[in-house]
């Protein structure tokens, strides 16, 4: 189930070259940037990227989608390769679409929901309240980079730490890494990022 669980997990970039990051020891002022942006979207369309790093696999597994936000709590997450897979949050309705039928197991309903708040935690900016991760924060020349690590022990099970790239300039997600172990991750970067565009309600409610 855990690697099932972090299958489901989240968002977008354009993939960046190596950069030295210093921490910082002030933290207020980035913090203040990225939350002023995130205050700011309401909607967010893009395609994704998404490479899986498993002790399973021999080599990386890479797959590619559509990804649809708006608030509030309103998820579509479309894998269009390696197979067609969609995953609806509607407030607090999950609904899951694979191997052309929605399934409605619930043992794979309880993984989306859990999945479910930390998503809506990284669209929305919710994360930076602490009261779900430790935080830490560091800079290079052009990207902000923070370390979210659970508080909870049942939240670590899965996640061991998230890495997120901030674009200093633009104040957008670059990068995401979901990390369960050095062995266990998955990278996802998006392009083709429209900011606060229409996004038809029907997205939400239809496979």
């Amino acid at each position: 189930m855990r690697n099932y669980f972090l299958i489901f997990f989240l968002f977008f970039v354009h993939l960046t070259q190596a950069q030295s990051f210093t921490k910082l020891s002030n933290t207020s002022e980035c913090k203040a940037k990225i939350e002023k942006r995130a205050q700011a979207t309401y909607a967010i369309t893009a395609n994704f990227s998404e490479t899986v790093h498993s002790a399973m696999y021999n080599n990386p597994k890479a797959g590619s989608g559509k990804l649809k936000y708006k608030k509030s709590n309103k998820i579509r997450w479309e894998h269009v390769s390696p197979k067609k897979q969609i995953v609806l949050i509607n407030g607090s309705k999950v609904r899951l679409y694979e191997n052309g039928k929605e399934n409605k197991n619930a043992a794979s309903s309880q993984v989306i929901k859990k999945v479910q708040a930390l998503m809506i935690q990284l669209f929305s900016g919710e994360f930076l309240n602490e009261k779900e991760f430790n935080i830490e924060y560091y800079e290079s020349s052009q990207e902000y980079k923070l370390i979210l690590k659970p508080k909870s022990s049942r939240m670590s099970k899965y996640i061991s730490k998230v890495e997120m790239y901030f674009s200093k300039k633009e104040l957008t997600l670059n990068k995401m890494i979901l990390m369960e172990s050095t062995d266990e991750r998955i990278v996802y970067g998006f392009s083709n990022i429209v900011i606060n565009g229409q996004i038809s309600e029907s997205s939400f409610t239809q496979f």
